[in-house]
């Protein structure tokens, strides 16, 4: 299954106040931009699970890509199986455009699908929103 992952723009933000998790609460307004995209391929397979990635390069283990945590989370969560997962990276890391987050929520919706999961919407966003703030949005 391929998806392409849009990446966001922020039109404003607000930072309200610093909370005990450490993270702050915000106000925003986001807005995708689906012409800017990352593309994620995902596909079930037996064995152990690979992730490979092209284009831009997202300096960071490979368990740490966000890509490979929302499959471990949905790992944890369904008991799913294994999966090839390529990523063609195309927005810029660290940027603020959202496009790790975008390409978990292209992982959720991938494994949603191909393992006939049939999640409500209202739960992805639930799950999305587990692996970070930006993730649920997409």
């Amino acid at each position: 299954m391929i998806l392409r992952a849009n990446c966001k723009i922020n039109l404003g933000l607000d930072i309200l106040r610093r909370r005990e998790d450490g993270f702050h609460d915000l106000e925003t307004v986001m807005i995708p931009v689906p012409e800017v995209c990352d593309i994620v391929e995902v596909e079930m397979v037996e064995g152990a699970s690979t992730f490979e990635q092209k284009g831009l390069v997202v300096d960071c283990d490979v368990e740490q890509n966000l890509c490979m945590k929302a499959l471990r989370l949905m790992q944890r969560l369904y008991g799913i199986g294994e999966a090839r997962i390529s990523l063609d990276k195309r927005v810029p890391f660290g940027a603020g455009l959202g496009g790790g987050s975008s390409d978990a929520t292209a992982i959720i919706l991938a494994l949603n699908e191909l393992y006939n999961l049939n999640l409500s919407e209202e739960r992805l966003v639930e799950i999305a929103a587990m692996i970070g703030s930006d993730t649920a949005f997409f």
